[in-house]
């Protein structure tokens, strides 16, 4: 008896093991048959070398067919062959042929584009594939486009002088656009060849607007490509002397801003003076303290920020104070706590900032650092921040006063008695300058105070130019 029960579960094991084995080999069969039944697959040759050239909102695209004389037509396929074109093929002779067609409407950025040869005959060609990129307006944005570097607006000749950066090897830039109406409302279009780099727009009306922009033909490309166009305005024209105040100031004395709405004197024995600013521009003195800075130790002294100055030596050593009880305090240098933490400030000028200061270096033959402005990273526990002495200009030894404007611009007074405006950053870098006014040599120190412009002559006389525009105004003041 236990022998029969032994046996019994190895023969039902045999037993599903042939019926599994049958079932396999019909399944088997069954494929066998289907594909024994199917006429054979025949494909087309297939498209080969995919190139394309880039277009504005288009492309290009170019691409070899083979020797297959069965192939008729090549459908295109792109955004997840939801779009498409088909182009006939026309063979010339035996042997690989190009083909290629412009696919027109198409978003800017890279697209999967899908190819398949077909015929009338229902055959068709295996997939082949490419990521084809199509230029936008984006494109153009990040194309090394000029830059407009200098505005110099003549009122009187009706004349504004514009200057470009220069064209770069490799940039793409053809040509540069300039289109204005000018006195008479007739538009003008001046076209700027890639050597040039000053451009003259005659007869043009103060307040008047051009549009500049940059044209490119980019390698490997299909078609022109433009910039938008940007609007440029020039100032407005107004004769304005200013408003003269009581106080006198003197020629021997510094004057530089403070705290917002003050204005320091820094006379010849030494003394501090402070004035504050009223609404209408007019100064009150609010302290006085003798002898506070000596001219024998201090070359130069101005306010910087908080309630820190900065003191350049006569050994041209910088060091940063505070005014306590009518007291000059040295705030020591961390870690060393030194008096001073700079050495070699041997230029001849320095403009406060908010933040930083500027080094202005004097005219000199080489061009590459005659008049050079650095900028000057101090913090307020006495070191100097990294990067530090950061060349951001060149040519600026011909301006006299210079002066910071409201933390946004410096304004310059030329030999010839214009004015000119240089935006500013916060760290001090400098933009594009812009000729913004004439007869202002008529003035021998000018002072920024808030959105006040306060201006000394020669004689002591202060006028003050409330709500002082720097970039809009083109201010006639002799």
């Amino acid at each position: 008896m236990k022998k029969i029960t032994k046996i019994v579960p190895v023969a039902l094991a045999f037993v599903a093991v042939v019926l599994l084995l049958l079932s396999s080999c019909d399944k088997m069969d069954d494929i066998q048959r289907k594909y024994a039944e199917k006429d054979e697959q025949v494909y087309l040759g297939k498209v080969d070398s995919i190139k394309y050239f880039s277009g504005f909102g288009r492309a290009k695209i170019t691409w070899y067919i083979g020797s297959d004389p069965k192939v008729e037509k090549t459908i295109i396929y792109w955004n997840r062959r939801k779009d498409s074109i088909v182009k006939d093929f026309v063979r010339k002779g035996a042997g690989v042929q190009k083909d290629s067609v412009i696919v027109e409407n198409l978003p800017e950025g890279s697209t999967l584009f899908e190819f398949r040869n077909i015929n009338n005959r229902g055959e068709t060609s295996l997939y082949s594939s490419s990521t084809i990129t199509v230029w936008g307006s984006e494109f153009a944005v990040g194309l090394r486009a000029r830059k407009l570097t200098a505005f110099n607006f003549d009122y009187a000749q009706s004349l504004f002088t514009l200057n470009l950066s220069p064209s770069a090897r490799g940039d793409s830039v053809i040509y540069s656009e300039i289109v204005y109406k000018d006195k008479v409302g007739a538009e003008k279009t001046v076209r700027i060849e890639r050597a040039t780099e000053e451009v003259q727009l005659p007869n043009f009306p103060d307040a008047g607007e051009f549009k500049f922009r940059t044209v490119f033909f980019p390698p490997q490309g299909l078609d022109i490509v433009y910039n938008e166009f940007k609007t440029y305005r020039a100032p407005d024209a107004i004769s304005n002397r200013g408003v003269k105040l009581s106080v006198t100031g003197r020629m021997a004395s510094k004057y530089f801003t403070g705290e917002g709405q003050s204005i320091y004197e820094w006379n010849a024995t030494g003394g501090i003076i402070r004035y504050a600013v009223n609404a209408d521009g007019s100064l009150t003195q609010t302290a006085s303290v003798a002898s506070l800075v000596p001219r024998a130790t201090y070359r130069d002294f101005f306010y910087y920020n908080e309630d820190r100055f900065i003191g350049i030596n006569t050994a041209g050593a910088v060091s940063m104070h505070q005014i306590q009880n009518a007291q000059l305090i040295f705030v020591k240098a961390t870690p060393t706590s030194a008096n001073t933490f700079g050495t070699g400030f041997t230029m001849p000028r320095f403009v406060p900032g908010n933040g930083f200061f500027l080094s202005v270096l004097a005219a000199s033959t080489d061009a590459l650092t005659s008049g050079e402005v650095k900028a000057w990273y101090a913090k307020n526990d006495a070191t100097f921040g990294a990067p530090n002495g950061v060349t951001v200009g060149t040519g600026y030894a011909i301006y006299e006063p210079l002066t910071m404007f409201n933390n946004q611009s410096l304004l310059g007074v030329d030999a010839n008695g214009n004015l000119w405006s240089i935006p500013i950053t916060a760290n001090g870098s400098l933009g594009y300058r812009s000729r913004i006014g004439t007869g202002w040599n008529r003035f021998k120190k000018i002072v920024g105070v808030g959105t006040s412009l306060l201006c000394m002559e020669e004689n002591g006389n202060f006028y003050v130019f409330n709500n002082f525009n720097s970039t809009d105004k083109y201010w006639i003041v002799n």
